[in-house]
């Protein structure tokens, strides 16, 4: 049987394929957000646009947020139209590579 994950982008593009790749964790990082901001920037260095993920490890109320790598950071982004509650959040990288 197959295991993995695999996503799409909207316009039907696979963008991740992870049952092909070996992940590998890189760390973890901390962020820390006020009460009606919805977009962030976390440093992570050695982080790249291709091959990485962020992935938010826990949230106090829904998982709302998600992640895009950059290079050497990671950007999150609330996804309601209204801005987040004030929270610690924790998310943890991982870099993935071709077998």
């Amino acid at each position: 049987m197959a295991q993995g994950l695999q996503c799409w982008d909207a316009g039907g593009t696979m963008v991740v394929d992870i049952g092909d790749y070996n992940m590998r964790y890189m760390g973890s990082v901390g962020l820390n957000i006020t009460s009606g901001t919805n977009s962030w920037n976390v440093g992570f260095g050695g982080m790249r646009t291709t091959g990485w993920l962020a992935i938010l490890r826990s949230n106090q109320y829904y998982n709302e947020f998600y992640c895009i790598p950059n290079n050497d950071s990671f950007s999150v982004q609330y996804l309601p139209t209204g801005g987040a509650y004030a929270q610690s959040l924790v998310f943890d990288v991982y870099s993935y590579n071709t077998l």
